[in-house]
């Protein structure tokens, strides 16, 4: 989603969340709004029927906000656990330690040549989200990063 000038509040009201600032994200429930460039964010949400989210969203905000899906482009993996930022914290350059980087806090980084939005949910869990047709090969990655402290793979919830 991209504010034209003076558009945050229309942006803000389509959302239908607080708008983050730089390095942070609003969670509510299972629906997160990432902060990415001045008046530009990236609203994440279940995954529903194809484009029905950017529908929703142009329709709400009429001219004064840009949408583009990006549903097919993106995927979401989560890592948690007490390990969770030392794996992270092998690929990443960004602070992961709670005092720096706390719940809500958001940065892209690049993690094993790939481009990551890391964005902490809680005290021990963190999405990531990345190019979906990386995902595949950060999950090979995660898996190497966490061979020491042990994993498991979930599924989605």
């Amino acid at each position: 989603v991209m504010a034209g000038r003076g558009a945050d509040a229309a942006a803000a009201s389509a959302i239908g969340s607080a708008l983050p600032g730089p390095g942070k994200a609003e969670i509510a429930g299972s629906s997160m709004t990432v902060w990415i460039q001045p008046s530009g964010w990236l609203v994440i949400r279940p995954r529903g029927p194809e484009g029905a989210l950017a529908k929703a969203l142009a329709s709400a905000t009429g001219d004064t906000v840009a949408v583009v899906d990006q549903g097919h482009g993106r995927s979401v993996l989560q890592i948690s656990g007490s390990h969770a930022a030392d794996v992270l914290a092998k690929g990443s350059r960004v602070d992961l330690h709670a005092r720096a980087f706390p719940p809500g806090s958001a940065a892209t980084t690049s993690i094993d040549h790939m481009t990551v939005t890391i964005v902490k949910v809680d005290a021990s869990t963190f999405d990531l989200v990345l190019p979906g047709n990386f995902s595949e090969a950060f999950v090979d990655w995660l898996r190497m990063a966490s061979a020491e402290f042990g994993y498991e793979i979930g599924s989605p919830a």
